[in-house]
């Protein structure tokens, strides 16, 4: 198959799957019919700039925004950030969002906050345990945490 549909396919099982290695990542091409080496995977991961970014249960790779070229990257319910392992609590102040994480999760949080390019959230400022979220005048803050649960499904919104 072309390089391209092995690099389309590759984006799709990235924004679709939480996948943590190489291996399982070749694994899954495999089994949709595509034939290459961990090394030709390694140069296609790197072409598409794909990183690790932390989760509960360890890493997972993640596309780059300007990579993707079928629009806005909308969250896939998967196990990546379970509300105990990422995020640890929402609070909101006038404009402002303010999410508590545990250490060394902030900025990938943010990074996952910004790249969902939603309207109603202006922008993140991440620390390593701390990210300000500015929140569009024109929404409220059961909106908000409608749209963090869409982000991350498994963070659990009091009814």
């Amino acid at each position: 198959m072309a390089k391209k549909e092995r690099l389309d396919k590759i984006k799709e099982i990235i924004v679709s799957f939480s996948i943590s290695s190489q291996e399982e990542l070749l694994n899954v091409l495999q089994s949709n019919g595509f034939t290459l080496t961990q090394a030709t995977l390694s140069r296609d991961l790197k072409q598409l700039k794909v990183s690790k970014v932390p989760t509960a249960n360890g890493y997972r790779y993640s596309l780059s925004s300007k990579v993707v070229d079928y629009g806005r990257i909308k969250a896939v319910p998967s196990n990546n950030l379970q509300a105990q392992g990422g995020i640890l609590s929402v609070a909101f102040t006038g404009s402002l969002a303010i999410i508590k994480t545990h250490p060394g999760y902030a900025s990938a949080l943010a990074w996952s906050i910004d790249n969902y390019s939603d309207e109603r959230i202006l922008g993140t400022i991440a620390g390593d345990d701390t990210i300000f979220i500015a929140i569009n005048d024109k929404n409220n803050r059961k909106e908000i945490m409608s749209l963090l649960s869409e982000i991350f499904p498994e963070l659990q919104i009091e009814k």
